[in-house]
């Protein structure tokens, strides 16, 4: 069922309850009114009935009730204690109104009593009350309600011709409102239907109103330009992805061949196992650096923290790589300090700090120094790692950590990687909670500086820190 529809079904409703209820309290209350006229104007007339009693200015008979006929022919009667009537009145009848067990109540005060004898068209309101304080009789007069019934039939009349008239406005108003209030959404939704993956840029047109509908339009145009700029994120990450693994992997392939030639003894079989080694060993680091990426971008638990000593888990780093530092001639040296404890992912740490530590190596010239420092400032575990090669360039400083971003060829003397091992820095470093710096220092060299909590944080990782 259409949302215009139910609306003008929830008002016409809502508007029948209303009518209804308020029908009935309307009745109600114009029958009361006009109940509460009868009994005040009963209530005069038995005072005047007292009056002339008193003043004996009534035809009373001692002995025998018999009809008296009044001018405005109203319903009077004087009932004795032996139950016989001393008075009455045409209208009233030559039979008492009340019977003896009212007739002993209202000895004590008034009562009300609605009758309907026959002949009466409509139900008597009646009243008896003492005839006075010197007689045992009882005065009891009488009206009919005729008003009071013509009153709510009236009532009753008016609001059956209006009540269905005001459900059908309400309805019709509320179909025509609703209308009116859904027509931008449909043509929000209609451009919504438009925007397809063939037209991402596409974008809805507020309506201009400032009001929700063009808060609404906004926020849509926020989800979409979010959505494109993750698809072309998605994009950019596997075709950049493709290209670093169709290098190694075209390597591997013209290796293989190689080995295919030296079944007849043209490659030596320890050299191309090394090799071949070597490029399964880069192939293993790329993709594995690719799953934390994709585990990082998918929202999933990157790390699992638990307080622990930093300074063992800076040295097992350092242990990685004792060999290539030794091949590359270049001396690594560790300044810690021991006590410093930090809330950390013992795995995804020693990642952090084998990937700077890498770098700099990578980029030392021969018989360079590699300085890795731990100490405590403030609330934070600082971490810097420092080589003294010819520094960054500084058009590359501003994206160092984004995916696949690597400095000028010129600065290193050997083979770059894929360019993820600062992107996979920052993003296990975000997800502790803490920060990463990369900057050029004044003696020539670069400084990439670590800053972890002591206190375990939330993770507030970002899986694009391109966007920062």
């Amino acid at each position: 069922m259409a949302l215009r529809l139910r609306l003008a079904l929830v008002v016409a409703a809502l508007a029948a309850t209303l009518v209804a209820g308020g029908s009935v309290a309307f009745a109600f209350s114009m029958s009361a009114g006009a109940r509460a006229t009868l009994q005040h104007s009963l209530e005069r007339r038995a005072r005047r009935v007292i009056e002339q009693l008193a003043g004996h200015l009534l035809p009373t008979v001692a002995n025998a009730a018999r009809p008296v006929a009044s001018a405005d022919q109203s319903t009077v009667q004087i009932v004795t204690p032996s139950h016989r009537l001393l008075y009455t009145t045409a209208a009233a009848g030559p039979v008492s109104l009340i019977s003896l067990h009212l007739f002993a109540r209202a000895r004590r005060g008034q009562v009300w009593v609605q009758l309907r004898r026959p002949g009466w068209d409509n139900p008597h309101l009646v009243l008896a009350e003492p005839a006075g304080p010197v007689t045992s009789d009882v005065v009891v007069v009488g009206a009919s309600l005729d008003q009071v019934v013509d009153i709510t039939h009236q009532v009753d009349l008016v609001l059956e011709l209006v009540g269905p008239a005001v459900v059908v406005a309400s309805a019709g108003g509320a179909w025509l409102l609703a209308g009116s209030a859904l027509r931008p959404v449909e043509r929000l939704r209609a451009q919504v239907q438009q925007i397809s993956a063939g037209n991402p840029r596409a974008r809805l047109a507020p309506p201009g109103t400032g009001d929700e509908l063009a808060a609404l339009a906004d926020t849509f145009n926020g989800l979409l330009d979010r959505l494109c700029g993750a698809l072309d994120h998605q994009r950019q990450f596997v075709a950049a992805a493709s290209h670093e693994l169709r290098t190694p992997l075209a390597a591997l392939e013209a290796e293989l061949e190689m080995v295919g030639r030296g079944a007849r003894g043209a490659v030596d079989p320890v050299e191309m196992t090394h090799r071949l080694t070597g490029r399964v060993a880069e192939l293993v680091r790329l993709a594995d650096g690719l799953l934390t990426l994709a585990r990082a971008d998918e929202g999933a638990g990157l790390v699992h923290v638990e307080p622990q000593p930093l300074e063992p888990l800076v040295a097992a780093s350092l242990d990685g790589f004792r060999a290539v530092a030794e091949r590359s001639r270049v001396t690594m040296v560790l300044d810690a300090d021991p006590f410093v404890v930090a809330p950390v992912d013992a795995t995804r740490f020693r990642q952090v700090v084998g990937n700077l530590v890498d770098n700099a190596i990578r980029y030392s010239p021969n018989g360079a120094r590699v300085e890795i420092g731990l100490r405590r400032v403030g609330t934070a575990a600082v971490i810097d790692v420092r080589d003294h090669g010819p520094g960054l360039p500084a058009e590359f400083l501003p994206r160092a950590f984004e995916r696949f971003s690597r400095a000028d060829p010129a600065r290193s003397r050997k083979e770059g990687g894929a360019g993820l091992g600062l992107a996979i820095v920052w993003t296990i470093v975000d997800a502790h909670g803490g920060t990463v710096t990369l900057s050029n220092t004044p003696d020539r060299g670069a400084l990439a500086r670590v800053s972890l909590p002591l206190d375990v944080g939330a993770p507030h990782a970002d899986p694009h820190p391109s966007r920062r």
